[in-house]
């Protein structure tokens, strides 16, 4: 299981629930691999594996320990600490015309893997905009009963996106949260 949650755990719970969450965690996450394994095509089950499973499960050990409010409250903090190491980049990357060219790149063709179901409305040297309407964290939070989590991720793009110094990132609607789609928008600042 993932040191880092184990380092986050101890540092927010006492030694002994942590170790026995990192093993609930560890029990969670492999029986959801078998159940996901020929249920997704294999990008979506790497992602899953990878950035989603793994937190439903850490979500899910931590409430046969604590109470629910407290397991969300623990599941987001580390979520987000996380997010906002791994945000570093994508502000360095929202620095230059050059960054958000590969930024646009990047972004534009990880939209057009099987994970999401989604529409690019315009993406050009200015703006990036694009609705997506299906998702795979939206799928996987609510095959495993936890829709909470989904408004997690959800919030988590604002951590990522929402302090570059060239672009804006915009969105009204997100599917975790219960709209029909969410709508995207990176705009260059000038």
């Amino acid at each position: 299981m993932n040191n880092d949650m184990k380092k986050f755990l101890n540092r927010t719970l006492e030694a002994y629930s942590a170790d026995e969450i990192i093993k609930s965690c560890s029990v969670i996450l492999d029986e959801m691999c078998n159940e996901q394994k020929f249920k997704l095509s294999p990008t979506q089950f790497k992602l899953a594996k990878k950035r989603i499973l793994v937190r439903i499960a850490f979500y899910l050990s931590l409430k046969k320990h604590i109470s629910a409010e407290d397991a969300l409250a623990h599941t987001k903090a580390y979520f987000y600490e996380k997010v906002k190491n791994a945000s570093k980049f994508i502000k360095f990357l929202g620095k230059s015309d050059l960054g958000y060219a590969l930024f646009r790149k990047a972004f534009s063709s990880g939209l057009r893997a099987d994970t999401w179901v989604s529409k690019i409305k315009r993406n050009d040297k200015n703006a990036l905009i694009f609705d997506i309407t299906r998702c795979l964290y939206k799928d996987l939070c609510d095959f495993y009963n936890c829709p909470e989590l989904c408004t997690m991720f959800c919030d988590g793009d604002w951590l990522m996106f929402g302090d570059m110094e060239k672009l804006k990132f915009e969105r009204k609607y997100t599917l975790g949260y219960g709209d029909k789609l969410c709508d995207f928008k990176f705009t260059r600042r000038f």
